[in-house]
């Protein structure tokens, strides 16, 4: 067993779980008759749609959600899902991480990023599965309020990763995080676990890893939080990056970041690709992506792009 506390980050167990138990039909309004046809999902009607001849443009839709299970069940598969992971990552203690109140980013405000607006309603069971996490794990759950649990979490991975970057060795690391979303290893170094891919184990993510991942959200974007990134190259440098698409995929940023060594060189690479799609307020888009797929690294941070890039060497 290691001598290691186990950061669990749980929000993605939780709306699963909930999710599990309900269905979402899908309500299709005639906008013209205004008659309404109720479908067990969208893909249903669009199957009828094409078998009826219908112009899907006439129709508005709306989701329907019902509870089709107990929060019982919701609540086995949470624990399941923290056992296993538990188990898997054999730290000496473990923490369940969830979401409270509160979130920083919504109070910044951005012309070219929506963030998280295509999001829609909590699972039906949302609270009740958020209470019976907090009343199960008692004083191994914790709750962040004003921040993410990414935020959280990412904290306690950086101080972490100091640690045993001045003992110069590893397993000075004192924290492992267990995680999903990709933003995780995109923004934190030391010991991680993708309870996703619990075969793999607990991996180490190093400064060049975690570097190469950030930079390439930046150029990509992050659609489960609707961050759009660099949207559209500019035929420069898809000529000189020998980019065939003029959206940006993981691809293409692959090759704009081909054989950089350094954060530094990363992040100029990135601002001149931005600088050559949007002549005229590159600066602020790319202060606006960085702003949001950016996580703390330390209490009440508020990210500047600009005074980031002048710490690095």
């Amino acid at each position: 067993m290691m001598s290691k506390l186990l950061l669990i980050d749980a929000d993605t167990i939780l709306y699963s779980a909930a999710s599990m138990q309900q269905t979402n039909k899908c309500l299709a309004t005639n906008i013209e008759q205004d008659r309404k046809k109720m479908f067990e999902s969208k893909t249903a009607f669009n199957n009828w749609a094409k078998e009826n001849s219908r112009d899907k443009t006439n129709y508005s839709f709306e989701t329907v959600s019902e509870i089709s299970g107990e929060p019982r069940f919701a609540f086995q598969t949470i624990k399941q899902k923290i056992d296993n992971i538990v188990s898997v990552a054999g730290c000496s203690d473990y923490r369940v991480c969830i979401q409270g109140d509160g979130n920083f980013r919504k109070f910044y405000e951005s012309k070219f990023v929506d963030y998280k607006g295509q999001r829609g309603s909590k699972p039906l069971l949302f609270q009740e599965c958020f209470d019976y996490m907090v009343k199960k794990y008692k004083d191994r759950c914790v709750v962040s309020v004003g921040q993410e649990t990414d935020d959280y979490v990412n904290i306690e991975a950086w101080e972490s990763y100091n640690v045993a970057k001045k003992a110069r060795k590893q397993e000075g690391a004192t924290v492992v995080v267990s995680y999903v979303d990709k933003d995780i290893p995109a923004n934190g170094r030391g010991f991680f676990l993708n309870y996703n891919k619990l075969d793999a184990g607990v991996f180490w993510q190093d400064e060049f890893n975690q570097t190469k991942e950030f930079w390439t959200q930046v150029l990509v974007g992050d659609n489960a939080d609707n961050i759009p990134g660099l949207e559209v190259l500019s035929s420069i440098t898809k000529e000189r990056f020998k980019v065939k698409t003029t959206s940006v995929g993981p691809v293409a940023a692959q090759k704009i970041l081909e054989g950089l060594k350094t954060e530094k060189q990363m992040a100029e690479r990135v601002a001149e690709c931005y600088s050559a799609s949007h002549e005229e307020d590159w600066e602020q888009r790319l202060q606006d992506n960085c702003f949001f797929l950016y996580l703390r690294r330390k209490p009440d941070e508020m990210f500047n792009v600009w005074e980031y890039m002048e710490t690095l060497k």
